[in-house]
């Protein structure tokens, strides 16, 4: 069968989650005059992580976790008070980070010229993931981007995809997923049935990190 369409996540498979995530958080840091140390933002990474495996999973909203993302870590690392609009300010440094992960631009060109349509599905906040998408030059290159706060379920619940293919020209079993996400992005696709799951090089499959693939 010849593929008809790539489908790609986004962070750490396109855009550098981690770098951007970094920078993000040592800007919201200084503002609050607060020293950005390695381990305070390793400490938030850990927080983090285990915050959106649990929207994941299901067990909690990602209303629940902007109200308190950075309430509870501040509280509880720094010792300070702040409100949910925090979160939004964080969300605000987020956005404007967009560096391309290595080749990721020529790589997409190649596709275009050797004829494959070129999708997203992503999760995370929508207005952060086509900000960064604008601004790295990326957006021009998709038919279809889809951001799972747009759905209201993230990867790996197979409506994600559903809602995906409802629009798209090319069928599941013609369509190639492309991520470095093992539970979001390669056991969602397989639920989808898509033809080809392709795990993105140095994802968490092979390295054991968590997926990025969030605000």
């Amino acid at each position: 069968m010849r593929y008809q369409q790539l489908i790609f996540d986004v962070d750490n498979t396109l855009l550098n989650f981690s770098a951007g995530e970094t920078v993000a958080l040592t800007t919201l840091f200084e503002k609050h005059g607060i020293a950005p140390t390695p381990s305070l933002v390793a400490a938030y990474q850990r927080y983090n992580t285990s915050l959106w495996r649990q929207i994941e999973a299901g067990t909690l909203t990602k209303d629940e976790l902007f109200a308190k993302r950075f309430v509870t870590f501040f509280k509880e690392q720094l010792g300070q008070t702040v409100g949910p609009e925090v979160d939004q300010e964080y969300l605000g440094y987020l956005g404007t980070q967009h560096e391309l992960m290595p080749g990721a631009m020529a790589m997409l060109k190649q596709a275009q010229r050797l004829g494959y349509q070129l999708g997203i599905i992503t999760n995370g906040v929508a207005k952060v993931q086509k900000s960064r998408l604008s601004e790295s030059g990326l957006a021009p290159l998709f038919s279809s981007v889809l951001v799972s706060e747009t759905v209201g379920v993230e990867k790996p619940d197979p409506v994600i995809f559903e809602r995906f293919f409802a629009t798209s020209e090319v069928a599941p079993e013609q369509s190639i997923m492309i991520g470095d996400g093992l539970p979001s992005d390669i056991v969602g696709a397989h639920k989808a049935h898509l033809g080809l799951v392709q795990p993105a090089p140095g994802g968490e499959h092979q390295r054991g990190h968590p997926n990025r693939d969030r605000g």
